[in-house]
């Protein structure tokens, strides 16, 4: 484990300990009732009286306190999604402190928890932290756009999900839970929001009764929001509707069946680049990043670079159905969950600091059947059986001017899995719990991919007469079917052809028609002990695993499965009358044959987007949870996370065809025509060591005018790499938000005023150097200082 994850594993025994013996006393002063059952909608009555609010979570396939949950996980209730005007995954930042999720162009965002994730913008590789709307997996994570309205919690559950959920996650998995149908009762509300960037937001749900046994919900939102850059870029144009029907179909058989849909539009993400002041939020086809283009020399190609146009747009479509039917019988409740979804990408971006238009269609079909016991018995299991298919055809333009990539896709994913957890109570406070889980993962491919290139011959003119430069010539195509110039009319690839005054273009065409069936059995092993009615300790130790896949070159087009193992040791403590709550997590993550995606000069001097395994990294470290109701109307909340990562083995490859590879690691050769990337003993990407949250919610009574409430909490995060190549870093930050929100007596009527980013912080979430000339870098941005007015009324 080595010497500091010994401290810090004795460090979170001693926390624990301390608590369980100083603080859990007969005593000590704690509600008896305090982990009482919570409704079914997920969070409890408001009465202050009562102490802290209880969150109900089903992270383990049963409604459960999310204090009596003995997993690390984090939720966000409807009322704080709603506070902090999140409207997709990359807001989740703001108020879950494991996570970073930065948007990188068209639907695509990057997800990484306590520094584990990867890149996936295609359907070439599976993301390392899962995403489930309503128990349904998302295939590819850019089609979980339109789905933040009308929830009823979101849950990010930390570290590898390898035996109660669908597919594999090793990093972790966001839940995603919709409000459901309420039977007999005919109600709604509906929201309406203004802000700056002329903001315009409308969202709403009405709950209609269907007799006593059944009900429908139909819920929808409409985001329209201006560019945050310059350009007009950066801004949010979707619309998104989702009905569900719930029926009693007796008294063991209850169903609900779901439908949504969701389109994204407008001009989609946008940059600015390095070196310009990121206050000024300059977007790329602006004049003064344009500028910088112009002026930026592609030392191969013997001319400068091309201005980025404002060519750029999301087109995209998401649908999907799922029916969920949960049968009580003898042996325990029966759920079965067939789902479709479908996914219709079309987007053109250039937030990556290059033109990048890709067209994809994805088809998935997932089905899980599982047993869970009755409530109370001494002996608890889970069995599950699963079963995914997802089939899907990509077409991409990936251009850094005088070098393109043009690819083809079409995969295929067949996985099945078997899984099953029991809890054994020991003791009426002591219980074991272990699971296993076999998956089989059959995947193929089909990829056709031409790399071209410009090159200037003059450059290569040696000494005395030197270099010969090529200025003012063309850029190869961006668009789809343009890669038809490569070839004869009889379909030969042309290796070599004039371009422009001077240049020649290369290319060469690579092809990998593959599959493999990957198979894994991973396991969890825990255990639980209650110290008292109001608090308790558990310990687990859990593999994760993530298959291998390909992707195209013309060298090795393959990559081999990561694997994680993960410690966790915990302690969920409610002490003074339900009042005050204080959780303690230790964890220590160990990875193997990690994947980590990124661009790479292949041996002919093109330009791929590839997956390699790079060896092994660790991370450990304390998060601490602490939540105070002092007041009456007075709650404190706040949490710390200290993460120590290390990539303890990160070697890999550059072909040495267009020069040393752009990266913040040590590079040694060329050898053999490639460079080594040696980033072994660095951290990792968007992994901060520190990370804090404090915030406030001050309730006032005013009698018959209802009630006025004020919410500000602050975050600061320590510095991060924000790119793969570990080269760039955004610096230590705070972000602060506030909002004041008036209440009329009954709660129907409700007017508030927020601002969120009070110091306008103009974060880099991710960046991208250019293959192509290593010295542009271009940055995309969190969001600015954002400020509204929101209204709501509901019946």
């Amino acid at each position: 484990m080595g010497m500091m994850g010994r401290r810090i594993v004795t460090m979170a025994r001693i926390l624990l300990c301390g608590v369980s013996a100083t603080c859990l006393t007969p005593g000590s002063a704690f509600a008896g009732e305090a982990n009482t059952a919570a409704p079914e909608d997920g969070t409890a009555g408001k009465n202050d009286m009562q102490g802290l609010d209880e969150i109900v979570v089903t992270a383990q396939r049963r409604s459960e306190s999310l204090q009596r949950a003995a997993i690390a996980i984090t939720a966000v209730t409807s009322d704080e999604l709603t506070r902090t005007g999140i409207v997709d995954t990359a807001g989740l930042t703001n108020v879950a402190p494991s996570l970073q999720i930065s948007n990188i162009g068209g639907p695509v965002n990057n997800f990484y928890l306590r520094g584990v994730g990867n890149f996936v913008s295609n359907n070439l590789s599976d993301p390392a932290i899962a995403v489930n709307i309503d128990g349904v997996y998302i295939g590819r994570p850019g089609a979980v756009q339109g789905m933040f309205f009308d929830l009823q919690r979101v849950e990010v559950l930390k570290g590898p999900q390898g035996t109660l959920y669908g597919r594999n996650a090793t990093g972790g998995a966001i839940n995603i839970i919709s409000t459901k149908p309420v039977l007999g009762e005919f109600s709604g509300y509906a929201n309406f929001e203004l802000g700056n960037y002329d903001a315009r937001k409308v969202n709403g749900a009405i709950n209609l009764p269907l007799g006593e046994k059944a009900a429908l919900r139909v819920a929808g939102q409409v985001v329209d929001r201006d560019g945050t850059y310059s350009d007009g870029t950066g801004d949010d144009k979707q619309q998104s509707v989702r009905a569900q029907l719930s029926v009693e179909l007796s008294d063991t058989v209850r169903t609900t069946i779901g439908a949504d849909y969701a389109h994204q539009g407008g001009l989609g993400a946008g940059a600015t680049v390095k070196g310009l002041d990121p206050d000024d939020r300059i977007g790329l086809s602006d004049p003064r990043a344009q500028a910088v283009y112009a002026s930026s020399f592609d030392f191969l190609a013997g001319d400068t670079l091309h201005p980025l146009s404002r060519d750029v747009y999301n087109r995209n479509n998401y649908w999907g159905l799922y029916l969920q039917a949960d049968i009580d019988t003898s042996l325990g409740q029966l759920t079965i969950l067939p789902a479709y979804r479908r996914s219709s990408i079309d987007y053109r971006t250039t937030a990556t600091g290059f033109y990048s238009p890709y067209i994809e269609k994805t088809d998935q079909n997932s089905l899980e059947v599982r047993l869970a016991s009755k409530e109370g018995a001494r002996l608890a299991y889970i069995f599950g059986l699963y079963g995914f298919s997802e089939r899907s055809s990509g077409d991409a333009v990936i251009s850094f001017q005088y070098i393109n990539n043009y690819f083809k896709s079409r995969t295929k994913t067949d996985s099945y899995a078997a899984y099953g957890r029991l809890t054994y109570s020991i003791t009426d406070q002591f219980r074991l719990s272990g699971g296993l889980r076999y998956t089989i993962d059959d995947k193929s491919a089909r990829i056709n991919q031409i790399n071209a290139t410009v090159v200037c011959p003059g450059v290569f003119v040696p000494a005395p007469a030197g270099p010969q430069f090529c200025f003012g010539g063309p850029i190869l195509p961006n668009t789809y079917g343009s890669e038809a110039m490569f070839f004869t009319p009889g379909g030969t690839i042309i290796p070599v052809q004039p371009f422009g005054a001077g240049d020649i273009v290369t290319a060469a065409q690579s092809a990998v028609d593959a599959s493999k069936v990957f198979r894994k059995l991973t396991y969890r092993v825990g255990a639980e002990l209650d110290v008292s009615r109001a608090s308790m300790l558990y310990a687990s130790y859990e593999t994760g695993y993530k298959s291998g896949g390909f992707f195209v070159t013309i060298d090795d087009p393959s990559f081999k499965p990561e694997t994680i193992s993960a410690i966790t040791i915990g302690s969920k403590n409610r002490f003074f009358g339900n009042r005050v709550q204080l959780n303690i997590e230790a964890f220590r993550w160990d990875y193997k044959n990690q994947q980590v995606s990124l661009f790479h000069t292949n041996s002919v001097g093109g330009v791929d987007f590839v997956t390699q395994n790079v060896g092994k990294s660790r991370l450990q470290g304390i998060e601490v949870e602490g939540q105070a109701r002092i007041f009456a109307g007075t709650t404190l909340n706040a949490t710390a996370q200290y993460l120590d990562a290390k990539n303890r083995q990160f070697v890999y490859s550059s072909a040495a065809a267009a020069g040393a590879p752009t990266t913040g690691c040590p590079v040694s050769g060329p050898v053999s025509g490639n460079y080594i990337v040696d980033c072994s003993g660095k951290r990792p990407s968007q992994a901060p060591e520190w990370t804090y949250q404090f915030g406030i919610e001050q309730r006032l009574p005013l009698g018959n005018l209802g009630s006025l409430t004020l919410n500000a909490d602050t975050r600061y995060q320590s510095s991060v790499y924000t790119g793969t190549e570990l080269l760039d870093k955004q610096k230590g930050y705070w972000m602060s938000n506030l909002q004041l929100s008036w209440s009329s007596p009954d709660e129907r009527f409700s007017v508030a005023g927020f601002v969120n980013n009070i110091e306008n912080k103009n974060v880099v979430g991710f960046s991208q150097p250019n293959p192509a000339v290593s010295s542009l870098v271009a940055t995309s941005l969190r969001l600015p200082r954002m400020y509204g007015v929101r209204v709501g009324a509901s019946f």
